[in-house]
């Protein structure tokens, strides 16, 4: 068996699966989360630790939600704190 031609082969400043990938690095920037949700099941809430009878905290972002039921009879939960950690006021 015959060895490997390497001078086929073209040589980069990337290496191993960066060079596979060889692209422009972007930017991502987070998208703003939402200050109001309603809650229709139970399910709705997976995303959240219970901290107190009215307290919520998002299991991903660690911010304190509130757990409200509206005059409609429908629960929702609010965020307490913008993305700056400002207290957001109602």
């Amino acid at each position: 068996m015959a060895d490997f031609d390497l001078s086929k082969f073209q040589v980069s400043e990337s290496t191993g699966i960066d060079a596979l990938f060889k692209r422009e690095a972007q930017l991502v920037t987070p998208t703003k989360l939402q200050r109001r949700i309603q809650i229709a099941s139970l399910g709705d809430l997976s995303p959240f630790l219970r901290l107190s009878a009215e307290t919520l905290i998002h299991r991903s972002e660690r911010d304190l939600w509130s757990l409200k039921k509206e005059s409609d009879g429908k629960y929702y939960v609010e965020r307490l704190f913008d993305d700056n950690g400002e207290p957001l006021k109602g």
